[in-house]
């Protein structure tokens, strides 16, 4: 007859581990030894404990012990302010420094056209004389450039004593479209005056030659033709510089 065996009676197997062993190629962390940043932090509490413990106070000297030579600033270098050269219309390469003057539109010279011949229709020699330079003459293109041309604000002056401009108002003096402008480095074709030649123009003179259109009211001519206007710059605008024209007073 079989017997059931006791618990107390069967042969003792392996005991359980206390702790699961570590999957191959994981190190045991539960032997390891304690992490570097733990012995870092804990080296670094302990060394300033005890420099707090066996440091004295800082020590700075007092104003008694400082020399007594007075203190200067730091040196600063300084460059004197040149005077900017001169300005002018053109440069060479070979200029270290140069100022350039900004060139005039051809627009001001076209304004400054067409209030001359507003002024003469409204016979105002005082205004008229604005748009001059004090040198400004007036030029006799049919003389073939012989005798002294006279100032063109007294030329314009004895004009509006003798000839009545007044009769040009809303008559079309000329057109705009018809303007043919110059500058220095053209060929004047027209007109061919000794007195108006590329070599005698300023780098920024402008040249306008004016076709007229109504130069005679009736029987009185109060114009030429045409009329050549040299415009020179003065500063910021253009200003007439001679004016050229076949005409003569009677």
């Amino acid at each position: 007859m079989l017997q059931r065996s006791s618990r107390s009676e069967r042969p003792h197997g392996p005991q359980r581990a206390a702790a699961h062993a570590a999957p191959a190629g994981v190190p045991d962390t539960s032997r390891a030894p304690p992490a570097l940043p733990s012995l870092i932090l804990a080296a670094l509490i302990g060394s300033s404990l005890l420099g707090c413990g066996l440091g004295g106070p800082a020590s700075f000297p007092a104003a008694s012990e400082l020399p007594d030579d007075r203190r200067r600033p730091d040196g600063v270098a300084i460059d004197l302010a040149s005077v900017p050269p001169r300005p002018a219309n053109q440069a060479d390469v070979t200029d270290s420094v140069v100022t350039l003057r900004t060139p005039l539109g051809v627009g001001l010279a076209l304004d400054v056209v067409a209030e001359l011949f507003k002024r003469i229709i409204a016979e105002d020699s005082e205004a008229l004389g604005e748009l001059l330079t004090r040198d400004a003459l007036a030029i006799h293109t049919g003389s073939g450039g012989s005798g002294q041309p006279p100032s063109a604000g007294l030329f314009w002056e004895q004009r509006f004593r003798r000839l009545e401009y007044g009769k040009l108002a809303g008559e079309p003096v000329y057109r705009e479209s018809e303007l043919q402008i110059f500058r220095a480095e053209d060929v004047l074709a027209t007109p061919q005056h000794p007195a108006i030649q590329p070599e005698t123009l300023d780098d920024q003179d402008i040249v306008i030659r004016v076709p007229i259109m109504t130069a005679r009211i009736a029987a009185d001519r109060l114009l030429g033709d045409e009329i050549v206007v040299w415009l020179r710059r003065d500063g910021p605008r253009f200003k007439i510089y001679r004016l050229l024209e076949d005409f003569q007073l009677q």
